[in-house]
């Protein structure tokens, strides 16, 4: 089977939406990714190609020594422009476009068929290639979303999380071309550039990660003027939003938000908290409709209601497997189970909750410290606007609590003063014992918070990842 790899365009545009729909007409399976950024400045991630080679943007760095030492092709393409020079073999969008037939037949594929690839954020590892099926997405769109997220033909959804992440392609694009919505695209993210494209499209439906909800609520508050009151679905997704921030936008947009569950081996969303009369504090909600989710112990047994184990989800939406990685794919799902990392448990109304990844568990003489607890308790400190814990090793062998803090601005505050606060507020072991103020926590390019870099892990970031 043919593969189409298409790699990340940091500004976005159109010629994405027509890329992703033309390379699955033709049969391909469609990989769009992204360069790399942060502390992966100077290199390229490149997984599960049996021919390496990169087309390297102009302002690209690769490291020309270590490609060459893996065998690595590296073509450079040439700064835009109408005269400037194209990569050998490759054409204009619009000019393919204008020579084109108004005609054509799409290929049949079976609905097990891979359709796209799309890599995992690398948080707790090296990233692996999650396999999505057609029928992934056909059941994630007329199964999963549509009875959490119902969008029709009047509506208008602004899309401004990136392509090459689950998330944004499953509930943003295919969702919306599913139910016939019109597409606002931001192509370059700003609180200012979403709050305009809200104000200027009369945008009804919003799928954003926490850190633009919360931005969108300072912009609100800084500019003291009428919010957009057309948005009536919002969805925040990609880790957990503080629930001072879900009053917050109530308030300041006069609708409410709904947490979403989800991962790339799902297909995105599989289950929603909707804040208002059914919404649980703490909760990623119940199953959607064609999902299957229970809470699992070490030996893979079902636990009691209330009892803390390992989410697992069942389900159309769950990915075939990893990219040529067979042991990977066997170790997480099991017996058609996917094995999420997340530890939770599930109460008596079948409402779900996660108490942590297993990785980021923190654990100090014989307790488990849920980090993400810890988090929500220091992000209510009225100077705090961001906070994320750690586990580092103290003298005595053990995991102590670190926090990072970020503070709002013009706010000033001391170690004690956090510390003293928590200690208020939680139990004595879950108290943190470092404090470290930060100008701004790492996260990834959908607002995840990475803690492997918070805890001066290097992973693979340091060399260029190749995989056979």
């Amino acid at each position: 089977m043919a593969n189409w790899r298409l790699f990340f365009n940091p500004s976005g545009d159109a010629a994405d939406i027509v890329s992703y729909g033309a390379a699955l007409a033709e049969g391909r399976i469609v990989g769009k990714y992204q360069l790399s950024g942060g502390s992966l400045s100077d290199t390229l991630v490149i997984q599960g190609v049996k021919q390496k080679s990169i087309v390297a943007g102009a302002d690209v760095k690769v490291d020309k020594e270590k490609s060459t030492k893996e065998n690595i092709d590296v073509a450079y393409a040439s700064r835009q422009g109408r005269r400037g020079a194209k990569p050998v073999g490759s054409i204009n969008l619009s000019e393919l476009m204008s020579k084109a037939s108004a005609s054509f037949e799409a290929v049949d594929r079976d609905l097990d068929d891979p359709a796209v690839l799309i890599y995992t954020s690398g948080t707790t590892g090296k990233p692996k290639g999650v396999m999505l099926t057609h029928r992934n997405f056909y059941s994630q769109c007329a199964d999963v979303s549509t009875s959490v997220f119902p969008l029709g033909v009047s509506d208008t959804v602004v899309l401004v999380l990136p392509l090459y992440h689950v998330y944004g392609l499953s509930n943003g694009l295919l969702l919306g071309i599913f139910n016939g919505t019109r597409l606002a695209l931001v192509p370059q993210y700003s609180p200012q550039a979403l709050y305009d494209a809200i104000e200027s499209t009369d945008a009804t439906a919003l799928i954003a990660v926490p850190a633009m909800y919360t931005q969108l609520v300072t912009l609100a508050k800084r500019k003291k003027a009428q919010m957009p009151k057309s948005l009536r679905i919002c969805v925040s997704g990609g880790a957990p939003l503080p629930h001072r921030v879900l009053e917050d936008f109530e308030k300041e947009f006069h609708t409410r938000i709904a947490e979403g569950y989800g991962l790339t081996e799902t297909t995105s969303a599989v289950c929603l908290n909707e804040f208002g009369e059914n919404f649980k504090l703490g909760s990623i909600g119940p199953p959607a409709p064609g999902v299957e989710m229970a809470v699992f112990d070490d030996q893979n047994n079902p636990v009691p209601t209330g009892q803390e184990g390992e989410i697992v989800i069942k389900g159309d939406v769950v990915t075939k497997g990893y990219w040529k990685l067979p042991e990977e794919t066997a170790s997480t799902i099991v017996d058609g189970w996917l094995h999420t990392g997340d530890l939770g448990y599930v109460d008596e109304e079948g409402f779900f909750f996660i108490t942590d990844r297993k990785k980021d568990l923190i654990i100090r003489g014989g307790y488990n410290i849920s980090p993400r607890e810890v988090e929500e308790v220091v992000y209510t400190h009225p100077k705090v606007s961001e906070a994320a814990v750690i586990g580092v090793p103290d003298k005595r062998g053990e995991e102590a609590v670190k926090t990072f803090v970020v503070l709002r601005e013009g706010e000033t505050a001391t170690e004690r003063e956090i510390v003293e606060f928590c200690e208020a507020h939680l139990s004595a072991y879950k108290v943190p014992k470092y404090v470290e103020f930060i100008d701004q926590l790492p996260k990834s390019p959908t607002g995840k918070v990475l803690r492997k870099e918070l805890r001066g892990e290097s992973g693979e970031s340091d060399r260029m990842i190749t995989e056979n």
